[in-house]
């Protein structure tokens, strides 16, 4: 892929998304910072395809289990993160293009930040949160590597490191705020859900030998499991995911040949409960970027539709990393079925 080209300065990026959080702003104004918008993130499209490259290259090496995926952020997604974040600038953003690695356990994923740490490049580690030791509030777990290009402008790449266990975690919670019509992920939304996926993510931490969230530190892991099967209960949890998600039909169009190097463009409509994929190859990402634009245009003020670009290198890995676009929980909820069961920890 060649290099985009840096259309607008940084203080027009700036602008651009200031006029986007302000919900008071003139259409035509909203129009031309998407414009501004979409090729800042277009920038970020080359130099992500190099990381992938070589985080390919290295998870490879460790397991044939493991998966990559890549993505370049919603705007919605951009636009709530420098709403959250006062003082945010679009320009200084550091997770618009981003990569995810996610491997069975979290032994593979420590090996794999050591060897990020151990290995040279031209590119700074920008920081380094480990969100496995020490999770978010909400129950969050993964490592986020954040890199500084060696580009002008400065450009910021995202790498997030998790396991099985985690990534099922995450995208219950995604597909839980979709099917709300929230941002759960960001603490919006029903308390007891929020509190029943804060107990699951230290029951799965336990299951991988990493700590608890700190207000679950004075339980047992008995009094944990007894407490997360109270709320699959109450909360009818395997039951809603199930019956919620299963009335999703996935509509594929225009695949193109061949398996590796696609683009996927994901849409994900609440209203009609439909998922929309349309996959380009690897020459083609200007064709899906421009496609990516359009949708998000169309669908600017509609909080019932997510539109994203992802690449996985293999569209048969797709649903594997993005399963929350695909609203699937079967991982989950047999995880869950396991709980109830008691027997989650069997093995």
């Amino acid at each position: 892929m060649k290099s985009a080209e840096m259309k607008y300065s940084k203080s027009k990026i700036d602008q651009a998304g200031e006029i986007l959080k302000n919900k008071a702003s003139a259409a035509e104004d909203i129009a031309k910072a998407l414009d501004v918008l979409s090729s800042w993130r277009t920038y970020h499209a080359q130099p992500l395809d190099s990381f992938a490259t070589v985080l390919r290259q290295r998870v490879q090496k460790m397991s044939a289990q493991a998966f990559v995926a890549q993505r370049l952020k919603r705007t919605s997604s951009i636009l709530l993160k420098l709403s959250n974040h006062k003082t945010m600038r679009l320009s200084a953003m550091q997770d618009i293009g981003g990569l995810r690695a996610i491997f069975d356990t979290t032994e593979d994923v420590y090996k794999l930040l050591n060897m990020y740490k151990k290995s040279k490049s031209k590119h700074s580690l920008f920081s380094q949160d480990d969100y496995i030791q020490e999770p978010k509030n909400d129950g969050y777990r993964s490592i986020h590597l954040v890199y500084k290009l060696a580009k002008t402008p400065n450009l910021f790449l995202e790498i997030q490191l998790r396991s099985q266990l985690q990534h099922i975690w995450a995208t219950g919670v995604e597909v839980f705020g979709t099917l709300q019509n929230s941002s759960f992920k960001s603490g919006h939304g029903s308390k007891k859900w929020l509190e029943f996926f804060s107990l699951l993510s230290s029951v799965f931490a336990i299951k991988e030998n990493r700590p608890a969230l700190k207000i679950h530190s004075a339980f047992s892991k008995a009094d944990l499991i007894a407490r997360v099967q109270k709320e699959i209960q109450e909360l009818q949890v395997i039951e809603n995911l199930s019956v919620y998600t299963s009335v999703y039909k996935t509509i594929s169009k225009n695949a193109s040949k061949g398996r590796n190097g696609h683009y996927s463009l994901i849409v994900l409509n609440s209203r009609d409960n439909t998922i929309s994929l349309e996959t380009y190859g690897a020459s083609q990402f200007d064709v899906a970027a421009q496609a990516y634009l359009n949708l998000e245009r169309k669908h600017f003020e509609d909080k019932q539709v997510n539109v994203v670009l992802v690449n996985t290198g293999d569209i048969k890995k797709l649903e594997l990393s993005y399963p929350n676009y695909f609203m699937d929980t079967k991982n989950l909820v047999q995880k869950l079925s396991l709980i109830v069961m008691d027997k989650f920890f069997d093995d």
